[in-house]
Order: C-alpha cells, then structure tokens, then sequence
C-alpha cells in the first residue's frame, strides 16, 4: 500500500518533531521460540530505542516534546510509579534537550535508589513522592506547580502518565509503518498479529490506528499490566481517536482489536509467576531481557495463547518489546 504509507508520512512530517531515537529499530526472528510454539515470532526491539535505557515511550516524547519546545516549554513535570519507565525516559530526553524535569511519583517515599529510580537521579530529575493516591490527586499537584513555576518566569509542561496524548500516540503509528516497512523488505506478507503489552493504551492506540491505514487484517493482541479489559479497551480507543483528529483520518475500527486481562497477576508492579516464567523463558531461549511488569505478563498472554491455539500460525507474529529491561535489578529472581 506505497500511496497509503506515503500519505500518512506526508501527514506525521507536517507536525513537530524531536529525532531521539535511530531508527528503524532491529526485528529479530527469534527462531527457537518460534519452533517451539508453532509461529513465525519476531519481536520488536523497541527496547533498543537509544538514549535512558531505551523504551517506547521515547517514540512519544519525540511529538511531545517537540510541540512543548515550539511553546517555549523549559521544563517537563510526569507522574508514574515508583519504578515508571515513562518518567525514567522523560527524566533522560530533558536532560538530552537541557530541560528541567520534576517526577511526581504515586508511591511513599524511597531511600534506596535502583532500577528506575537510580536512573531518575542520575538524569537529574528532581524526585517527589506523592504517597499512594488517586492520579487525579497527582494531577491537580502537577497543575498547581506548573502555574508556580510559570509565576517565577518558566515555562513548564505537565506530561500525562503514560504520554497518552494525541501527538504521543503518533510514534505508534510511525512504529507500525516501520514495522509494516521491515515485514515486507523481509517478505513477511502473510496475515499479520501484534502482541503488546497494554498500560494507558496509548501504545496499543497508535498500532491500532497504523493498522487501520495499512494492513487492516492486522489482529492486535493487547495484554494489560494493570487495568481491566474494559477500562484499557476504552483508553485504547480513546487515544486512537484523538490521535485519528490530529491526523485527520477516520477513526479505526476495533474488531481486530483483542485486550486480555488474565495475565496481570496479583496486581500492577506486583511479579506473577507466569510472567517470571516467561522472562526466564526468552532469557535462556533467546538472550533477550524482558521486565516483570510489562513485557513479562505480555509474553505470558502470547505463550498461553499460542498453546490454545488462538494465534494465526499462517502469518508473521510480532512480539512489541517496549522496554523496562531497569525493573530486572530491582527483583530478587527464584533462579539457579
């Protein structure tokens, strides 16, 4: 579909922008896996995205915070967790563009620093623990201070958890010409299915809409870290719309769309013995790290779908590896 893909660069060159990543990031057959549950697995390295230890959310902060420069923005405030990839990597692209960064993190305050923590410090970022509260509570916080700071003469930018904005969740469809791009150059054109771990929705949005504008057979396979399957299902498309408005497409439709929430575990953050498994799995078969909150969980919902039988065996399966590899040093692993 070349007129398709040319329209829709035509369209994403036309906004803002901040190159952070080298792009494309590499597409790995993994070939014992792939063997071993009866698919043409390959896996996205989207956790090779550069700077601050890599993750997806760099490909969201690229139109973030670039329209924020355009706005004369010196200053980037995030939320998250404790251990938030996203305000790990806001951290690091403010310290790249000689920004300030504060992080208002919904957890109680933490005198060890590791894993995405240690990295926040390093980058900078000045550190505020929120207690454990509502993201609205934390929200109102951030708003607050970003009038502070505009009153002592700073421009400041209050980045939504996850970078689910509009712009944020067009590096997904970016993400999925790209991916789109590599299958065909490798001669993968068979019925295509993403898996994908789901958090805000934001990224799953972005492939969403890129599917719909270039391969609309596409099945998206998204398995949440935390919220429900109905609460997630509507953020994705909640994000896909906004995003289609800022592009000026229509809006996807969601029937190929799969949302799973059976792998979560005992809760957001929290290990599950599926998704440890499944870390240890790609480890040893592959050499390849996954963390135990996000890509774990989500390759323990593509391994249990693909021994039920419920993925497409007739076409190239696509593993999104979004990062998170700092959670590793935080865990105490049951290995020997």
């Amino acid at each position: 579909m070349p007129s398709q893909l040319s329209q829709i660069r035509r369209l994403i060159s036309s906004l803002p922008r901040t190159s952070l990543i080298s792009l494309p990031t590499p597409l790995n057959r993994v070939d014992r896996m792939s063997a071993e549950l009866g698919l043409d697995l390959w896996i996205k390295r989207d956790d090779l995205t550069g700077i601050g230890c890599g993750g997806n959310k760099l490909r969201k902060l690229e139109f973030i915070v670039a329209q924020a420069r355009e706005n004369g923005i010196d200053t980037l405030l995030t939320t998250g967790g404790a251990q938030s990839n996203h305000a790990r990597l806001t951290a690091a692209v403010a310290a790249r563009l000689g920004m300030s960064c504060e992080l208002y993190l919904n957890a109680e305050p933490i005198s060890a620093r590791e894993g995405n923590l240690l990295l926040d410090t390093l980058f900078g970022a000045a550190i505020h623990f929120c207690g454990i509260t509502d993201y609205s509570v934390i929200n109102d916080r951030m708003a607050s201070r970003v009038e502070e700071l505009e009153r002592a003469g700073h421009k400041a930018l209050a980045v939504p958890l996850g970078g689910a904005t509009g712009p944020g969740t067009l590096g997904y469809v970016v993400a999925f010409a790209e991916l789109h791009e590599q299958l065909a150059a490798m001669g993968r054109n068979g019925p295509l299915t993403v898996v994908v771990s789901g958090g805000t929705g934001s990224t799953a949005a972005g492939l969403l809409v890129g599917a719909a504008l270039l391969a609309p057979q596409t099945r998206l396979l998204v398995v949440s870290a935390s919220w429900d399957e109905d609460k997630l299902k509507h953020a994705i498309r909640s994000c896909a719309l906004e995003a289609s408005q800022v592009l000026g497409v229509a809006a996807p439709a969601a029937d190929r769309l799969i949302v799973s929430d059976r792998h979560v575990g005992p809760g957001y953050a929290q290990t599950s013995e599926e998704g440890i498994a499944a870390v240890l799995r790609v480890a040893r078969s592959e050499g390849i790290l996954l963390d135990t909150t996000y890509t774990g969980k989500a390759m323990s919902g593509l391994i249990a779908s693909a021994e039920c039988g419920t993925l497409n065996s007739d076409g190239p399966t696509v593993f999104l590896h979004t990062g998170g590899t700092p959670d590793v040093f935080t865990r105490r692993w049951p290995v020997r």
